[in-house]
């Protein structure tokens, strides 16, 4: 059985500053944050998550220096930031990019999960999460998966998603302002982040 962990981000969700993305926030994912063990057991582990039928893609080069996960050209359409922050957390390597005003501005961050056993690790706890939606990115089957249920319609969303079996490119969009358009649909954003990594990662092979 897994443990269950706690990630994340300020509004971005309530755990940014204990996961590599960098903070501690409500919206964020109960269980990424730490590596999780699995419990011994003669009887096989019933597979839930959906399978992977794309390439895996390879995040090893990522891995040393993950802020290079997302071009400055892709950020601008969240407004003005800071240089982005690398992180080492607890399930793997991670950035933030701050906005220059965070009273304004979304706030983003992406980790390389390589401790939770893969998008199959998440589904496997998912009755530990306030909120858990599946979702599909560039091909590459993932979910939402938050703590606070209502996160998603109040600007803080966290996407996982499933790159290859052990790795997952988890994103997060902390969105302020209540008259920001995605600020009711806060996993669209979060989802368009990660299909701009899986753009890169692409581009990377």
């Amino acid at each position: 059985m897994l443990r269950r962990l706690l990630v994340l981000p300020p509004v971005c969700v309530a755990a940014l500053a204990l996961a590599s993305c960098g903070g501690g926030e409500q919206g964020s994912p109960a269980a990424t944050d730490k590596p999780t063990s699995v419990a011994t057991s003669n009887a096989p582990t019933t597979r839930v998550a959906p399978p992977l039928t794309a390439p895996a893609l390879d995040t090893t080069s990522f891995e040393k220096n993950p802020c290079t996960l997302l071009r400055d050209d892709q950020l601008t359409q969240f407004g003005p930031r800071k240089p982005s922050t690398s992180q080492n957390g607890l399930t793997g390597p991670g950035c933030v990019w701050r906005p220059e005003d965070p009273t304004v501005g979304t706030r983003v961050a992406v980790d390389i999960n390589t401790k939770s056993g893969g998008l199959e690790g998440i589904y496997q706890r998912r009755d530990k999460y306030g909120y858990f939606q599946e979702t599909e990115v560039g091909g590459y089957p993932g979910v939402h998966a938050i703590d606070w249920r209502d996160a998603p319609s109040h600007g803080n969303c966290t996407s996982l998603i499933g790159v290859s079996k052990d790795r997952l490119i988890v994103t997060y969009v902390t969105i302020p302002r209540k008259t920001d358009p995605d600020y009711e649909t806060a996993c669209g954003a979060s989802d368009r982040v990660a299909g701009m990594v899986i753009e890169n990662l692409k581009g990377a092979r």
